[in-house]
């Protein structure tokens, strides 16, 4: 008897947000690809956890940072004891060096919740398609910065459209990339820090990387003043 190949079938997904309209948005997002299937969605940690109890084991589960009953991070932590293959996206509305630092423990994708959420979590589920232990996005580093790491990540990814870029805007990009902040950058290149803050904003919107990681880059930079 032939063993069908793991990745044959559908992803399967679960949703944990307690945004009843949330989670039906989400769920639309992937309602046309036969390659995700939505497992279930619940409003609640505590619905879903009593659920995991069960054999049931997604291999994608999506959880808002704030639950009703629980916080998403403590959710993970318990999914993550129970079930660890299961690939965690945490999603917040509003990213911090906090939670974003507790996803990085859990070795789970941080999203930011707004418009170009559709296509970056399409990517990440569509990671555990082609590879059930490879993450699209990687939150552990070993060897470089937290805040500059997901964005040398994603400027990799975005190659293609790094000639879109005034010179300016790459300049600033490629210092970003090796950790300067924008006090720093401002110095460097002799401008205001709030034209390279501009400049900076603008050139991820040119390369589609989300605006959470404006946030991350330069969450030091208070400290340095």
């Amino acid at each position: 008897m032939s063993t069908a190949n793991n990745n044959e079938r559908p992803v399967r997904v679960c949703i944990v947000d307690d945004d009843r309209g949330y989670r039906h948005s989400l769920m639309k997002i992937f309602e046309d690809d036969d390659s995700i299937r939505i497992y279930n969605d619940y409003e609640s940690g505590t619905a879903f956890l009593k659920e995991m109890k069960s054999p049931f084991k997604p291999d994608v589960c999506l959880i808002d940072v704030v639950l009703k009953d629980m916080s998403g991070i403590d959710c993970a932590k318990v999914i993550k004891e129970m079930k660890p293959d299961i690939h965690l996206v945490i999603m917040t509305a509003y990213p911090n060096d906090q939670s974003f630092m507790e996803a990085q423990k859990l070795g789970a994708d941080y999203v930011e919740k707004g418009p170009r959420i559709e296509s970056f979590l399409t990517r990440i589920v569509k990671s555990r398609k082609e590879s059930r232990n490879e993450k699209i996005i990687s939150l552990k580093s070993d060897n470089l910065d937290l805040k500059n790491y997901e964005l040398i990540y994603q400027l990799s990814e975005a190659k293609e459209n790094l000639s879109t870029l005034t010179k300016m805007q790459l300049r600033i990009v490629k210092l970003k990339q090796k950790g300067k902040t924008s006090k720093e950058i401002a110095k460097i290149l002799e401008i205001n820090e709030g034209t390279v803050r501009t400049h900076f904003s603008r050139a991820m919107r040119r390369l589609d990387i989300p605006n959470f990681l404006d946030y991350i880059v330069d969450q030091n930079e208070d400290s340095d003043e």
